[in-house]
């Protein structure tokens, strides 16, 4: 795994799903670990993206107490969770052309699970965070909704992934290790906070 051709993908890292938020999934130990790996991306020029948990005011999801809503303090980055690079968050159902750059770390919205590269905006994002990456590392909440979506969207581009468990919070814990067990069954490795530090650290 070199910092070159490694991307982190971060999901739904919000202040809603974090310790405190409404749907507190990710504990302080996952959060410590998931503001551990932004500062690694910082201090290596690692790329960053991933997605975003989003919903309209007033339209909670049948399955899950209000959270994340456009505009709300709780839709915001958590603590720790700022990119190195500004962060644009790219809106579902925009077709709009973006003018993709690699000065900008680029977020995709999803309603709680849905696929990050649904819209051709959006498809054309993931295709540029990407291009040229070997590896991805991916971590952040909800492993059998966010998590589990963002996986297929790389394994689709037939890139290498791997996902920090040790950084990333289950919504449904039973559903969750049926999620981590079928990822292993396709191929992509679980890491912990740790071994991603050491393997990128001692490729530089």
């Amino acid at each position: 795994m070199l910092p070159a051709s490694t991307l982190f993908l971060d999901v739904s890292a919000q202040r809603d799903l974090w310790p405190g938020g409404a749907w507190p999934l990710v504990d302080a130990d996952g959060a410590g670990n998931v503001a551990a790996l932004f500062a690694l991306a910082a201090s290596l020029g690692i790329r960053q993206g991933g997605s975003r948990c989003v919903h309209l005011a007033g339209q909670p999801p049948p399955y899950a107490p209000r959270h994340c809503e456009i505009g709300s303090d709780g839709a915001a980055a958590a603590a720790g969770c700022d990119t190195a690079q500004p962060a644009v968050l790219l809106g579902s159902g925009d077709h709009a052309a973006a003018a993709l750059d690699r000065t900008h770390a680029y977020y995709l919205t999803t309603g709680c699970g849905g696929p990050p590269d649904a819209d051709p905006l959006a498809r054309a994002a993931l295709d540029h965070l990407t291009a040229g990456i070997r590896d991805t590392v991916v971590f952040g909440a909800a492993i059998e909704r966010g998590l589990d979506r963002m996986v297929d969207a790389c394994l689709r581009r037939r890139i290498r992934t791997h996902v920090v468990l040790d950084a990333s919070a289950p919504a449904d814990p039973a559903a969750a290790q049926q999620v981590i067990a079928s990822w292993k069954r396709r191929g992509v490795d679980a890491l912990t906070t740790a071994t991603v530090a050491r393997l990128l650290t001692r490729a530089r």
